[in-house]
Parts: structure tokens; C-alpha cells; sequence
């Protein structure tokens, strides 16, 4: 752990494993059940179910990978390497092989891949969130880390259709996951000398194995900012969920959706730096809350949309977008200050994995209500659907996910900006909430 400055070079050393990792996440729910319908004939229903099963073993698992990486923090090196590896050659299989039923082979693939990928973005996250105490270089750390995985993102997200106007399907998978071992290898050759330097300055305690101390160790701040998230990520997995129908069978914009997402992925990564200025001026709580208010101006308007509005949708994507940087990059830095100032170190990766667990929850709930909505809506996907089925998607897209982040603002304010007696905090960053809650 240092408290000196940070150099350019380490963060970038550090940062740079993300974009694989990133990269490796966008096919695992988005390109892999295509493939498995059309390439082996799986049925869409079977698909739906089995991906149910697979996002709640995701997301249940990482409390256990993160009270288990803290257990063998010492070995972080050799962890996260085999994690690499194992994530690759998941990845690999996924798309290149079938020795067994395809429901069978695409469960334990995915199974396999997503346990890696949450092992390293699980450890990733806890590395950095150790490797300072000051929360302005907290601020720059996840900034630059959160940024890489939307390059990795941005990357991946392109690839697919660029890789099939050279190859057929099936080889351009292949191509795209021995790209992600390529990347993934150079990213190593950057992070491990990182690594190497950051664990040999860094005391290794091992704190013994156990789940219960790892949650039990996070203070009520810690637990009522993680519910903040939820409820935040809940806003934001809502219009994730259905923005394929949105920009398809209201917008009638299918071929743009690439674009869109570019747009919006790219505003994003740019806005990392002003986030930065802006929470090291207002503090990081002012600066979440500003941003969810950027959100809520800028995505509200998706719901007055029609046919035909593809410029204004593309504006849309740019500001929701920039108000996507501070969702990135503040929530992590800021529960990096909740474990500081709570001396809960030695539980640092299982309260990043309550962090993940918050996000795949929410993910799963916005497709468990939002969907079947939809559908008792009389919303049918890719078919002429009447005003009310559309107006229907409207306001699940838009509407209600903006009251959900004005919900959210509205609860940060009230538990962290606001004292019980209505006066504003000096303090804009977090210690002075924590030492006030610290016997709650």
C-alpha cells in the first residue's frame, strides 16, 4: 500500500488487464446463445432458462471467490494467472468444440468462464482498492481501470461483424478467441511486473477462511451505500435489457444499433477524467449525485421518441453516456474509502465481490420484471406492435428507470450528504459519515 503519488506508468501497468477482461465478458451472454440457437439448434426457451441458472450461480458465487481470494491473497499471482488461462480456454471451447449435448457443453463452458472472469475482475478490483488510501488517487485508479474495460468493450463489441465480412461464422469466433489469448498475454506482460513490485511492498496478512467475517465486517455505511448501488445498477440493467427492442421495433433503427452503443461506450470512457475533476472538487457522493442527475435529464427525453429519431436517440446515448463514466468509477472508489476507513483490509475482496454480487442481482431482477411486463403489455419482439404495446416499451425503457436513479440520488443525499439534521457535511469525501456510523 502506498500514499504517495501514483505514477502514470503503474496505473497504466495496472489498468491494462481489464481490457480482456472486459473483452471477454461481452460474448458470454450476448454473442454465445446466438451461436448456440443457430449453429446447434438450441431453442430460444432452453437458452432463456438455462442463462437464468447461470446469472444467479454468477452472481451468488462471487461473495464465496471473494472471501476465498482474501484467504489466498498471498498467491494472487498465481490465482489470477490460472484465472486467465482457465478464462481463455473456456472461451475457446465455447465456440470451437462439442463433445456433449450442446445445453450440457454451453452450461459447463460459460459456468467455467464466468467463475474465471469473476475471479479476476473480482481481484482486480480488490488490488486497487488496497493499493491507496488516498481517495483522489482512489478516483484516478478506478477511472483509468474502468476506462480499459470500455475500451475492451468498445473492441469486442465491434469485432464479430467486422471478423464475418472475412471469415465464416464459425472461423470468425475462433479468430475472436485467440484475439482475447493475445490480448490477454500482452496485458500480462504489462501487469505482472505491477504485481510483482505492488505484492513485495504490500504487508500479506492471511486472514483465515470465512465468509461470515468477510460480510460481517462490512459496516452499515458500507451496506446502505452497496444498497444505493443496487438500486442504481437497477436503473441502469433496466434499459440494458431492452435496448435491442427499443432502438429495433420503436426506433426502426436495427442496422444503427452498433453505432448507438459505440456512442454511448466511448462517451463514457472520455468522461472518466471530468469525473475525476468533478468528485475532487465536490467530493465523490456530489459527484455521483450529479451524474445521476445527468443521466435522468438526458434519458428521460428516450421516452418521448417515435419512429425515425435516430439523431436525437444518438444524442441521448452521448450525455447518458458521460453520466456512465461516473457509474464506472466512483461507486468502487468509494467503497475503496468505506474499507480504509472501516479497517476492513483484510476482507477487501469480499466486499468488491458484494459490489459485483449488487450488479449481476440487479441485472437479473430488470430482466425478471421488465420482460414479462412486456409481455402482459401485449409487446411482441420484431413484430407490428399496437401504440399501447410501444408505449408500454417506452416507459420501461425510459420512465421508470429514470425515477429508479432519481430514487437512488435522492437516498445518497439523504444517508451521506445530508446529516440527520439536514446540514451538508464539510467533509466531501467519505470519513467523516463513517465516523459518525461507525458504532451502528
Amino acid at each position: 500500500m502506498t500514499d504517495s503519488a501514483i505514477g502514470r506508468g503503474d496505473l497504466w501497468r495496472y489498468s491494462v488487464l481489464a481490457i480482456p477482461i472486459a473483452f471477454a465478458g461481452f460474448p458470454l451472454y450476448v454473442l454465445a446463445p446466438d451461436y448456440y440457437a443457430t449453429a446447434h439448434g438450441v431453442s430460444l426457451g432452453m437458452l432463456g432458462i438455462v442463462l437464468l441458472g447461470l446469472r444467479l450461480f454468477d452472481a451468488i458465487q462471487d461473495p464465496m471467490i471473494g472471501a476465498l481470494s482474501d484467504h489466498y491473497r498471498h498467491a494472487c499471482a498465481w490465482v489470477m494467472g490460472i484465472a486467465s488461462v482457465i478464462l481463455c480456454a473456456a472461451m475457446y471451447g465455447l465456440f470451437n468444440g462439442l463433445p456433449i449435448h450442446p445445453v450440457l457443453w454451453f452450461s459447463v463452458c460459460i459456468a467455467t468462464a464466468v467463475t474465471a472472469y469473476s475471479v479476476l475482475s473480482i481481484n482486480l478490483n480488490a488490488l486497487g482498492g488496497m493499493w491507496t488510501q488516498d481517495p483522489i488517487q482512489q478516483t484516478r485508479i478506478t477511472g483509468l481501470r474502468e476506462a480499459c474495460g470500455l475500451i475492451g468493450l468498445i473492441v469486442a463489441v465491434s469485432l464479430p461483424s467486422v471478423l464475418k465480412e472475412h471469415f465464416t461464422d464459425h472461423l470468425a469466433y475462433v479468430y475472436f478467441c485467440l484475439i482475447l489469448s493475445g490480448l490477454t498475454a500482452l496485458a500480462w506482460v504489462a501487469f505482472y511486473p505491477w504485481l510483482a513490485k505492488h505484492v513485495a511492498s504490500t504487508p500479506l496478512e492471511r486472514p483465515s477462511y470465512s465468509l461470515w467475517a468477510g460480510l460481517g465486517s462490512t459496516l452499515r455505511p458500507t451496506r446502505q451505500f452497496l444498497g444505493i448501488y443496487g438500486l442504481s445498477m437497477l436503473a441502469s440493467s433496466t434499459p440494458a435489457v431492452l435496448v435491442i427492442f427499443f432502438i429495433r421495433d420503436l426506433l426502426g433503427a436495427e442496422a444503427m444499433t452498433g453505432l448507438f452503443l459505440l456512442l454511448y461506450f466511448i462517451s463514457g470512457a472520455a468522461a472518466m477524467p471530468l469525473w475525476k475533476r468533478v468528485s475532487a472538487r465536490y467530493g465523490k457522493y456530489r459527484a455521483w449525485i450529479f451524474s445521476m442527475l445527468l443521466a435522468v435529464a438526458s434519458f428521460v427525453w428516450a421516452f418521448f421518441l417515435g419512429a425515425g429519431d435516430v439523431w436525437q436517440y444518438a444524442v441521448i446515448c452521448i450525455f447518458s453516456g458521460v453520466a456512465l463514466g461516473a457509474d464506472l468509477a466512483l461507486p468502487p472508489s468509494i467503497l475503496a474509502d468505506h474499507i480504509h476507513e472501516g479497517k476492513s483490509q483484510d476482507h477487501a475482496a469480499t466486499q468488491y465481490a458484494l459490489l459485483a454480487l449488487a450488479a449481476k442481482l440487479s441485472l437479473a431482477l430488470a430482466s425478471a420484471i421488465a420482460l414479462p411486463l412486456l409481455g402482459q403489455a401485449g409487446f411482441v419482439p420484431a413484430a407490428a406492435n399496437g401504440e399501447s404495446a410501444l408505449f408500454a416499451l417506452s416507459a420501461a425503457y425510459a420512465l421508470i428507470p429514470c425515477l429508479l436513479k432519481l430514487a437512488a440520488a435522492a437516498w445518497l443525499a439523504r444517508l451521506f450528504i445530508y446529516s440527520q439534521q439536514g446540514v451538508v457535511h464539510e467533509n466531501p469525501h467519505i470519513h467523516c459519515h463513517i465516523r459518525s456510523s461507525h458504532h451502528a
